[in-house]
């Protein structure tokens, strides 16, 4: 078991759209049957924690926080509430103070005993006047903090600095004045929270954190991004608690994970970090913990993978000691205890059920308004207010200057806006315009992901199946787009044939008649090559979507059936989802800095079959194939048996009975599917290729761009 002592838990603390509390008290029942103890509320969006700190909650909101801290007593989690009152707050100003203490003070008569403040993402520009009145930001931040922390009692009490990280201390962690200052200023007795070397750390090593600890002379709490993908919408991750030995338990006063948006995803990530906890209490093994923090891969395929690297040490030569820890098999006791998860009927309004008894099952507030455009994984939302299009002022009494403040925060919330960069260095938090409610929201209030393009009027909710994998209505636009992983697989099926046997040469030109001709004929001979296939293309094209018309209207009488308890055990064997598929979608979407085997294998066999497509380009012409356009031909198999396993997957992937899994999980899936269907077809394209010209094209881009991909295949394993 988890020491008492040790805080270790989830913190929500991630950009975009909040959890609902539903689901916070399923995930204080998930967490406590796995050992975890702790939990910080502290949602980025969530109105009343940042945008509008000062605001009291209402009687309605507070009925539901308390239920909600109640909730994580009954299942021995600490809860622990955080506030963010960086943005806009007035250290000096005396009022500014009281209102944080106020606020702070609602919340403990709710049964809260632990509390953060929180001061990241913040500007560190000081207005006139703190500048008056305090020698630097971090002396107005420690005198804040101190002081509310005395007068909640002292109570258990975090801390989040402003430079929360290696790379954001300046100029590094020794030399930081703002950290010395935290650690000389900052009451002993308060924990100080730290994310490692980077904003998503890979690895953090005991050596960074011995050096931290001199600086602000405490042990610190982690809060670990390594499964965050607020940053970057295209990807979720998967994978395994992994880069943090064991031996930094006693160097530590607890651990939080922060991960991803997507709460039915984040099963492995905490099973994962309980599975570490557990470890951590037990004499570290120097032979055990050894793993390598990155499969080894060509260093092409490394260069295209940015995030493959951390600093200047080749990331295939790595190794990261674990401790008593074991990550992969951690992985695989995870995997196997999430698919009674995975095999839960529930549907995304589904009420919470109880792995135990005491636990309040319902507590949700009334119906706020629809929450508009919803995305995967950044929330595009409106505020929950009762009327207005913007989230009112604070009510309680303050000083011009503090309105005018807000005032000019407001207006620079359009030069902020989100960054599109994946890189969470330089990932720029959404405007806070964008906080909703999370304490009113209904899970039925909500719409599923699968549903944020639609009209929610007039669009009925159609779950993907088998043979109708759709956002929405079956029409012949929609069916179209569903069909392309499928006719990918057509054009697979016909290279795998094609790679089981040598070929003379005119079954491998398509145009074999002309091939002896001069240069200029080949051209031409190309492009007629390329028309034919362009119009069977089309023709193959029509027929799937005729036939593909009609079998949507039968999918679509068939979701209503699928509600009923029967569907489960009516579904064939061989059509539900198994712990080797989870494995493979756990390995497409790993971890921020690493990706599992088999995608990097994907990425090392397409990386291959692009350099080395002018030996089939050659066998052509000499009508003579040699063992390497052999090797060739088998690759390409290789690649498309990997691009079948990834589909059928996805096709046990919409029958499980989880279908609110199901919705967070689609989107991601489907588009691994089109990358894999695109990288079919350009291989296809290469063994069609027959002329110099193209041998030529490809020689010349690999030789001026070593570092270029197939289409940024980078993207296969990312989602």
């Amino acid at each position: 078991m988890i020491s008492s002592s040790f805080m270790c838990g989830v913190v929500e603390g991630f950009y975009g759209r909040p959890w609902t509390p539903d689901q916070r008290v399923e995930l204080f029942d998930l967490i406590s049957s796995l050992g975890l103890n702790a939990y910080i509320y502290a949602p980025k969006d969530d109105l009343k924690h940042r945008a509008y700190w000062r605001e009291l909650y209402s009687v309605e909101e507070a009925e539901h926080l308390t239920t909600l801290i109640q909730s994580a007593k009954e299942n021995n989690v600490m809860f622990v509430y955080a506030l963010s009152p960086g943005l806009d707050i007035t250290f000096s100003n005396s009022k500014e103070v009281t209102c944080l203490k106020r606020k702070l003070e609602q919340v403990k008569q709710f049964g809260v005993d632990a509390f953060a403040l929180l001061f990241d993402d913040i500007d560190t520009d000081m207005c006139v006047a703190d500048k008056e009145v305090f020698q630097s930001f971090a002396h107005a931040q420690v005198s804040i903090t101190n002081e509310v922390f005395q007068h909640l009692g002292q109570p258990k009490f975090l801390f989040c600095p402003t430079e929360y990280c290696a790379t954001r201390a300046v100029p590094n962690v020794k030399s930081s004045e703002y950290l010395t200052t935290i650690g000389k200023k900052l009451l002993p007795d308060i924990d100080f929270m730290w994310t490692g070397p980077k904003v998503v750390s890979k690895v953090i090593s005991l050596e960074s954190i011995k050096e931290l600890s001199d600086v602000i002379k405490r042990k610190p709490v982690i809060w670990d991004n390594i499964h965050a993908n607020d940053y970057d919408q295209k990807r979720i991750f998967l994978g395994p608690y992994k880069g943090r030995s064991t031996t930094l338990f006693p160097y530590l006063n607890g651990i939080f994970t922060n991960p991803n948006c997507e709460f039915e995803v984040n099963f492995i990530a905490f099973h994962t970090l309980a599975g570490w906890a557990k470890a951590s209490d037990t004499p570290a093994d120097p032979k055990k913990g050894m793993q390598s923090s990155s499969l080894p891969c060509s260093p092409a395929i490394s260069a295209d993978i940015k995030l493959e690297q951390e600093g200047d040490i080749d990331s295939s030569q790595r190794l990261t000691d674990h401790g008593n820890y074991d990550p992969n098999k951690a992985l695989v006791q995870a995997i196997s205890d999430w698919m009674e998860e995975v095999m839960d009927s529930k549907t995304a309004s589904s009420k919470f059920r109880r792995r135990k008894t005491g636990v309040p099952a319902n507590i949700l507030g009334t119906n706020p308004p629809p929450l508009p455009g919803i995305n995967t994984c950044m929330a595009t939302t409106t505020p929950t207010m009762s009327e207005g299009d913007t989230a009112p002022l604070p009510t309680l009494p303050l000083a011009e200057e503090i309105r005018k403040n807000k005032e000019a925060f407001d207006n620079l919330v359009d030069l902020v806006g989100a960054n599109s960069s994946a890189d969470p260095e330089t990932f720029r938090p959404p405007p806070a315009i964008n906080a909703v409610n999370s304490l009113l929201a209904k899970a039925e209030d909500i719409l599923e992901p699968m549903e944020c393009n639609g009209n929610i009027q007039s669009v009925a909710p159609v779950v993907p199946t088998k043979s109708c994998s759709m956002v929405q209505s079956c029409t012949s636009t929609t069916t179209t787009d569903s069909k392309i992983g499928e006719m990918a697989m057509q054009i697979d099926d016909s290279l795998g044939k094609d790679s089981q046997s040598p070929k003379t040469e005119s079954e491998l030109s398509p145009a074999s008649a002309a091939d002896s001709s001069s240069e200029s004929a080949q051209d031409t001979e190309m492009q007629i090559d390329t028309t034919a296939d362009a119009e069977s293309d089309k023709a193959e094209t029509s027929d799937i979507v005729s036939s593909e018309t009609s079998t949507c209207s039968k999918d679509a009488d068939k979701v209503q059936d699928e509600d009923n308890p029967a569907f489960t055990t009516a579904l064939k064997t061989n059509e539900m989802l198994t712990k080797e598929d989870v494995m493979l979608l756990v390995e497409l979407f790993y971890l921020p800095y690493e990706h599992g085997p088999r995608a990097v294998a994907m990425l090392e066999e397409v990386h291959w079959l692009k350099i080395n497509a002018y030996i089939v380009c050659e066998a052509k012409q000499t009508g003579n194939p040699s063992h390497k356009a052999m090797e060739w031909r088998e690759r390409a198999a290789k690649f498309v048996s990997y691009a079948k396993q990834v589909h059928g997957m996805m096709t046990r992937l919409l029958n499980i009975p989880n279908r609110s899994m199901l919705y967070y999980l689609y989107p991601y899936i489907w588009d691994m599917e089109g990358v894999l269907s695109l990288l079919a077809s350009f291989i296809k394209w290469l063994e069609g290729v027959t002329t110099r010209k193209c041998q030529r094209l490809i020689l010349q881009t690999t030789t001026s761009n070593p570092q270029c991909s197939v289409y940024n295949t980078s993207i296969l394993a990312q989602g």
